[in-house]
């Protein structure tokens, strides 16, 4: 598209000053479109189609429940495979578990969405040669009800009673005792009342007491070593808080697990570590 200057302004003058100018007479232009797509809130992001995470952006809380951007979530993988006509449906996360964390650990992590709606529907990608979006109904993980200890849901229960626990299970009941937004959680605690977050006098007594019974076996790669070498077996608060010393929150690791843990990455600078690992291997 091109725009010519009319008749009327073929002037001496003009040209002159033009010539002087270096400008031309007859000026090209193409019209140019910007596109900026239209980005919803988070908010509203997390209750719809929901938001690609790497596992960087994913806080672990002290309940062991998962967060991201000061709003609690859950974590499910959006594309299924179709293997001839059977859709292999994935589980969705709400604590982090031991199935996540083998996931991690495998660096799959990057498959992952984040939500926080509460009818149990999620979107998805059904892949097959190309790529189907839908929404479908997906059930909870049942090591996350497991690590949370959802109304006494335990990994020992029977196939049939986990089963009908699971299909029982509702988000609205969750998010109403795990709130979706954690600015709106009201502490537990005031500043005068919150209880020191460090260990219990009688600590030393107690981890050892928790090595003895656990026969120095370490609770995720199960390796077991013995007494002498209890400096590298580790006992670890669940929840983060090291004052609560109960049975239920105490995990024996050996250092190189316990270092595996979020927020625990500063212990692969220890001396026992390194030691550990030039014995055992990573």
């Amino acid at each position: 598209m091109s725009f010519t200057l009319p008749n009327f302004l073929h002037w001496t003058n003009l040209n002159a000053l033009r010539h002087e100018m270096g400008a031309p007479l007859t000026v090209s232009f193409k019209a140019q479109s910007i596109y900026k797509p239209i980005e919803l809130p988070i908010v509203e992001r997390l209750r719809d189609v929901g938001v690609d995470v790497k596992f960087d952006d994913i806080q672990v809380l002290n309940d062991g429940t998962l967060a991201y951007k000061d709003y609690r979530v859950l974590l499910y993988i959006r594309d299924v495979a179709n293997y001839g006509g059977r859709e292999d449906m994935p589980k969705y996360h709400l604590a982090y578990c031991r199935t996540l964390d083998k996931m991690r650990r495998n660096q799959r992590f990057e498959r992952y969405v984040v939500a926080n709606r509460e009818d149990g529907f999620f979107q998805i990608n059904i892949v097959e040669g190309v790529t189907t979006p839908k929404v479908a109904r997906l059930n909870v993980c049942q090591v996350c009800l497991d690590s949370i200890g959802w109304k006494g849901f335990r990994m020992g229960l029977s196939r049939e009673a986990r089963g009908e626990r699971v299909r029982s299970f509702m988000l609205k009941e969750f998010f109403e005792q795990y709130p979706r937004n954690l600015f709106a959680v009201k502490p537990q605690h005031t500043s005068d009342t919150a209880p020191l977050n460090d260990y219990t006098e009688d600590w030393g007594d107690i981890s050892e007491r928790v090595k003895l019974v656990r026969k120095y076996t370490c609770n995720k790669c199960t390796l077991r070593l013995s007494r002498r070498e209890s400096k590298y077996m580790h006992v670890h608060h669940c929840n983060g808080m090291k004052c609560d010393n109960a049975d239920t929150n105490l995990e024996l690791l050996c250092i190189r697990c316990h270092a595996e843990e979020p927020m625990h990455g500063h212990m692969k600078r220890l001396p026992e570590y390194v030691e550990f690992i030039a014995r055992y291997g990573a």
